[in-house]
């Protein structure tokens, strides 16, 4: 797959996630919430390093890779990449704990969804300069 190709199916991947959040979101299911956060954000980082033509497949790879072109350069801020590891923790949490229902809150959401945003505010100019069409994505972000 070209490298536009993959990074635009990524993107919508991304705001299919986003969307997905939204919804759980206002149905007050915050596990999921949390859940579709992480994939989102994911998604946009992955959508990232295709633009740049790099291609990861797997969830330590992207951490690797999204460090090495993106953090370690000084282009993307560090607390991006603690934000990306610490909800991949969340969201294993939420998917496997058995105690996922009652373990999430709306204020922990709240943190999770402003992560998101900040995320958004560095990764999508990077994107634009990389000729990837981010108004959807950013539209999305008004939520609440």
């Amino acid at each position: 797959m070209e490298k536009r190709e993959l990074a635009l199916a990524e993107m919508s991947a991304a705001e299919e996630k986003f969307m997905a959040f939204q919804d759980d979101y206002k149905g007050k299911r915050w596990g999921n919430a949390t859940v579709n956060l992480f994939f989102s954000l994911e998604h946009l980082i992955k959508a990232l390093l295709a633009s740049a033509g790099i291609e990861a497949t797997s969830h330590a790879k992207i951490k690797i890779l999204f460090s090495m072109h993106y953090i370690k350069p000084g282009a993307i801020s560090v607390k991006i990449g603690r934000y990306l590891g610490n909800l991949y923790d969340r969201r294993v949490t939420a998917e496997y704990s058995t105690l996922r229902r009652s373990e999430f809150t709306r204020e922990e959401v709240d943190t999770y969804l402003e992560w998101v945003k900040e995320s958004a505010i560095e990764i999508l100019p990077l994107l634009s300069r990389n000729g990837i069409d981010t108004d959807t994505f950013n539209s999305l972000l008004n939520f609440p």
